[in-house]
């Protein structure tokens, strides 16, 4: 029993093992006249909880009942720091670059920057989320300025919860 038990426990350590952890993100569903988001369940593993959440929010919805991606899935997320209650999420330059995947507007802008935002506020911990691409909050990434974001809102500022953004 004991080998049995030495065996799992390495097993695990290999594969790094984690708990699942049921996580709420955000997709977006549109029709003639509203836009909203709605909350969607998830299962995350992973040793970096925020990390592993946004990579299901930029995975996408399983079907289309789901609602709409709000951002494009050749998004990598770079890496995630917790600052007290502020975390700042490092993204891949493509979150601008590949943008017109989802489709850019002022709407689909806001329903991306409120999809990060709701999604991480979830975790009681955080309140604010900062974004960074490829570890800067401004300048210029092939010929695109980072802090226009899509060129409509902008994430010159941290970004809280906007409940708003829901259907009401």
């Amino acid at each position: 029993m004991k080998k049995l038990f030495i065996l799992l426990f390495l097993f695990c350590l290999t594969l790094s093992c984690t708990p699942k952890k049921s996580v709420t993100i955000y997709f977006s569903k549109m029709t003639d006249t509203d836009f909203y988001l709605v909350p969607i369940k998830r299962e995350v593993t992973g040793s970096d909880v925020y990390k592993a959440t946004l990579e299901a929010l930029i995975k996408g919805p399983e079907n289309t009942d789901e609602g709409n991606a709000v951002l494009p899935n050749t998004v990598k997320v770079l890496s995630t720091k917790k600052e007290d209650s502020l975390l700042i999420v490092n993204f891949s330059k493509e979150i601008i670059l590949d943008a017109n995947q989802v489709g850019v507007s002022s709407t689909t802008e806001a329903l991306a920057l409120g999809s990060i935002a709701n999604t991480l506020t979830e975790f009681p911990e955080i309140k604010m989320v900062r974004i960074l691409i490829e570890g800067k909050r401004n300048g210029d990434i092939d010929g695109r300025e980072i802090e226009d974001f899509w060129g409509h809102i902008g994430i010159r500022s941290d970004l809280s919860r906007n409940e708003n953004l829901f259907k009401h």
